[in-house]
């Protein structure tokens, strides 16, 4: 299930790391609503979360440590895997209704919110084992070294990358209890009648998150797999990092 949440804010400049402010604001809008739906989430923070969201911002123009936008409103579409969770994050987000977020002007976020506007977004059932999607969030998929403690990211350019992202895969299957196999998912590009490509249409980029530089994939890509699986994807995201800004796709 899907909903989009508009927010208007008080500059249309914000930081690099505004995923952080809508993290923010998820965890204060749970709190309030139901510290029981907050701690089964966030009590254990490494607890794998079953949605995933993207920050829609209109005509970025990126400025050293900060974003200008066109306007002073951003979306944020959110897809809930859980249909108890999607109640509690609706009713939650509900409740916010109008109020300014932070409430402390002061605030280290550097953005001052209001939400607005809450609506419902159909979901489109995948029919096929191969489609197209667009990302609405980048993709992260993190490569985690035991000997060693630290995490590589990788993007679509690396030779494992399919193999990273069959595990990730696997461990969401596992989390939410449904079927796993293997996915497949490859770039796009568009192509002359020569076969030269005149314009690619999946990218890479390093997205500052959390004081790190993050690897990620973004754009278009066509995704192959069993047709129950991508439904399941749809609804939860792919990768890592869902519940914290990335990963979120749409059917095209």
């Amino acid at each position: 299930m899907r909903i989009n949440l508009n927010f208007e804010l008080e500059n249309n400049i914000i930081s690099k790391e505004y995923r952080l402010t809508i993290i923010s604001f998820i965890k204060n809008a749970l709190k309030i609503y139901s510290q029981n739906t907050y701690d089964i989430l966030y009590k254990d923070n490494t607890k794998m979360k079953a949605f995933t969201f993207g920050v829609f911002l209109p005509d970025a123009k990126i400025n050293n440590d900060n974003i200008e936008l066109s306007s002073r409103y951003i979306n944020v579409t959110f897809s809930i895997f859980d249909n108890q969770l999607f109640i509690e994050l609706y009713n939650s987000f509900n409740n916010m209704l109008n109020k300014k977020y932070p409430k402390d002007e002061n605030t280290k976020s550097q953005i001052i919110m209001t939400l607005k506007k809450i609506t419902m977004q159909n979901e489109k059932p995948i029919k096929q084992n191969k489609i197209i999607i667009k990302f609405l969030s980048p993709l992260v998929l993190r490569d985690h070294n035991r000997e060693t403690n630290k995490d590589i990211y990788v993007t679509f350019k690396d030779d494992n990358f399919n193999d990273i992202l069959n595990q990730s895969v696997e461990r969401l299957a596992k989390e939410f209890d449904f079927e796993s196999s293997q996915i497949k998912l490859t770039p796009l590009n568009l192509t002359d009648s020569n076969g030269n490509i005149i314009q690619e249409e999946s990218k890479t980029t390093a997205v500052p998150f959390k004081e790190l530089l993050i690897n990620v994939s973004y754009g278009k890509f066509c995704l192959e797999g069993n047709i129950n699986l991508l439904n399941n994807l749809y609804k939860t995201g792919i990768g890592s990092r869902r519940s914290e800004g990335f990963g979120l796709f749409e059917v095209l």
